[in-house]
């Protein structure tokens, strides 16, 4: 059940409303109450509490310090405790096992799916320091480049599929395996949403703010699609490249909308293709 409020949580930062009531974001309330489950439940420990705590006060430190110094620092070390968690280095989390290195694929390498805690915590908390709390109505109001984000919308799956089979990464191999529903939960809200939202919303977005003007329209979407591909490089350099033109697709959505989602969904449309259509991670 924590797994599920937690889920709820992300979903909920996207929600433009703050209750008169309470003084904290709605998403918070349902936060708390998976944390507590997530202690009944035996998912997390004592370390796993001081974990969320100290990250907690990191989230508030980058969003609340007056004193431009001390909030870049917070920024930057909410920045690695981030990376810590989405990579589980960080002690206390019992993640869920959905699938241990059970074949998808009859070419394929085995695959593991894991309902992790620590990386939904990520995507929660980036979410929440990327809207500053809670999204507002106004962030919804106004879409840029439409026309333009359609087309790479729709083109960074087929460049990145289409890649990965000239590598011969993947082959076609058009299923409906048996976890396919866990895994559109799982790969959507703690994922996706954590990816994109380190990438994309923390390390893309701050390299625009400093750089600003027209050197970040080219070089801040290229960095982040950089270090989006060394993140993958445990595949192999082949799939390294693939991940590095996914991530510049991603990249180039949120800086023609400057909405987060639009790079969560393509990331989101990229894996699930993947799944149902090619060898599933990836050719043995």
């Amino acid at each position: 059940m924590a797994f599920y409020l937690l889920g709820l949580s992300i979903l909920l930062v996207f929600l433009p409303f703050k209750p008169s009531i309470i003084k904290i974001p709605v998403w918070c309330v349902s936060f708390l109450i998976a944390v507590l489950l997530g202690v009944i439940e035996g998912i997390l420990s004592i370390q796993g509490l001081a974990v969320i705590f100290v990250y907690s006060v990191l989230l508030l430190a980058s969003l609340g310090l007056r004193v431009v110094w001390l909030r870049r620092v917070a920024v930057g070390i909410f920045g690695v405790f981030s990376l810590a968690l989405a990579m589980h280095l960080l002690p206390g989390f019992s993640n869920y096992a959905v699938l241990v290195r059970e074949p998808v694929s009859s070419d394929g390498i085995p695959f593991s799916l894991y309902a992790n805690f620590d990386k939904g915590l990520v995507g929660l908390f980036l979410l929440g320091y990327f809207f500053r709390g809670q999204a507002r109505v106004g962030y919804f109001m106004a879409l840029q480049n439409p026309k333009k984000a359609l087309v790479i919308f729709f083109a960074t799956p087929c460049l990145a599929l289409g890649l990965a089979l000239l590598f011969g990464l993947i082959h076609l191999d058009v299923k409906l395996p048996h976890f396919w529903l866990a895994f559109l939960g799982i790969n959507l809200l703690f994922t996706c949403v954590a990816e994109e939202a380190f990438f994309r919303g923390f390390i893309q977005r701050g390299l625009s703010n400093w750089l600003e003007g027209k050197l970040s329209l080219f070089v801040a979407p290229l960095i982040t699609a950089l270090l989006f591909g060394v993140a993958h490089i445990g595949g192999g350099v082949e799939y390294a490249v693939v991940a590095g033109v996914a991530g510049l697709g991603y990249g180039y959505l949120y800086y023609l909308t400057k909405r987060i989602e639009w790079s969560i969904l393509c990331h989101f449309i990229v894996n699930i293709l993947h799944l149902l259509l090619f060898t599933y991670p990836m050719l043995a």
